[in-house]
C-alpha cells in the first residue's frame, strides 16, 4: 500500500486558453493535515475537485489511495473522500431537495443512485438533526441561505465513512455559533490519525494548530510547500501576501496582524 493518500505528479488543467492549474506536484501523506492557502481564483477549488474526482485534468497524473481514477473505480475513489466545497456544488445543485442532496453523498453523484434504504434515510436525517437542519430536509437547494447550503454539503459528506476529508472553506457563510462548532469538529477530526484532512481557508483565526503542513498557491501554480511553523511565520507570509504581516500563535490558532504593503 502507498505510503501517500494523495500522489499528484505534474498536474495542469486549462479553461480554454489559460491555465487554471500548472504543473502541481504534491505529496499527502495518510494522517497528515494540510492546509491549502491563497488568493481567491489561485485555483484551490480546482485542485481539490481534481483529487476528489469530479473534475479531470489535463496534463500529468492524480492518485489516491494508491490508484489512479478509472471508469471502473471513480465511485469506489470518491466514496472514500468527504468533499466540501459551496463554490463548485452551487454550480449543480438548484432545485433538489435537502434529503436528496444528503443521500446523493452515499454515492458520490450528483443525484441518487439505485438502492437507497430505510436505513439510509434514517442515518441522513440524524446527520441533518445534529447539524440542526432536521427542519429543512424538503426544501430545496436554491431556497438556502450560503450557511444552510454548507451545512447540506456537510451532511452529505457525511454519509459514508471518508479517510480523506477536503474542506474547502467549510466556515463560509455561517453564522459565529455555527462557525465555531464547525472549527470545534474540524480540529477533532484532526487529532484523528485514521483521518488525511485538506483544509482551505482565508481566514488566519481558522487555521488550528493540529494542521502541520501548508501548500501556498499563486495564479495556479505551488508557491511554496512545507512546515505550518515555518510557512505561517511572520516573514514568509509577508513575503507572499506583499503585506507586512505578524502572526502569533495563541489558544491553539493562528492570529495575524496586517502592518501595512511591503516596500
Amino acid at each position: 500500500m502507498s505510503e501517500h493518500i494523495v500522489s499528484v505528479q505534474h498536474l495542469s488543467c486549462k479553461a480554454g486558453n489559460r491555465y487554471l492549474l500548472k504543473d502541481i506536484n504534491w505529496q499527502i501523506k495518510r494522517g497528515e493535515n494540510w492546509i491549502l492557502f491563497g488568493l481567491n481564483g489561485c485555483g484551490k477549488t480546482t485542485l481539490l475537485s481534481v483529487i476528489a474526482g469530479y473534475k479531470a485534468s489535463l496534463q500529468g497524473e492524480v492518485a489516491v489511495f494508491g490508484e489512479h481514477y478509472t471508469e471502473e473505480n471513480w465511485q469506489a475513489l470518491r466514496r472514500r473522500i468527504a468533499w466540501i466545497s459551496s463554490s463548485f456544488f452551487d454550480r449543480y445543485y438548484t432545485s433538489e431537495s435537502v434529503l436528496q442532496i444528503v443521500l446523493s453523498g452515499k454515492f458520490a453523484t450528483f443525484g441518487l443512485g439505485q438502492g437507497v434504504t430505510d436505513g439510509d434515510v434514517i442515518r441522513a436525517q440524524a446527520i441533518l438533526a445534529e447539524l440542526h437542519m432536521q427542519a429543512f430536509i424538503d426544501r430545496p437547494y436554491y431556497m438556502l441561505s450560503k450557511g444552510e447550503r454548507q451545512n447540506v454539503l456537510i451532511a452529505r459528506a457525511l454519509m459514508n465513512d471518508a479517510e480523506l476529508f477536503l474542506l474547502d472553506e467549510p466556515c463560509s457563510g455561517l453564522d459565529v455559533a455555527a462557525r465555531d462548532r464547525m472549527i470545534w469538529y474540524i480540529r477533532k477530526l484532526a487529532q484523528r490519525e485514521d483521518i488525511t484532512l485538506v483544509y482551505v481557508t482565508h481566514y488566519a483565526e481558522e487555521i488550528p494548530e493540529e494542521f502541520e503542513h501548508v501548500l501556498f498557491m499563486r495564479q495556479g501554480r505551488v508557491y511554496a510547500k512545507g512546515g505550518a511553523r515555518e510557512l505561517l511565520s511572520s516573514q514568509k507570509l509577508s513575503t507572499f501576501l506583499g503585506e507586512n504581516v505578524e502572526s502569533t500563535w495563541m489558544e491553539g490558532r493562528l492570529h495575524l496582524k496586517f502592518t501595512g504593503k511591503t516596500s
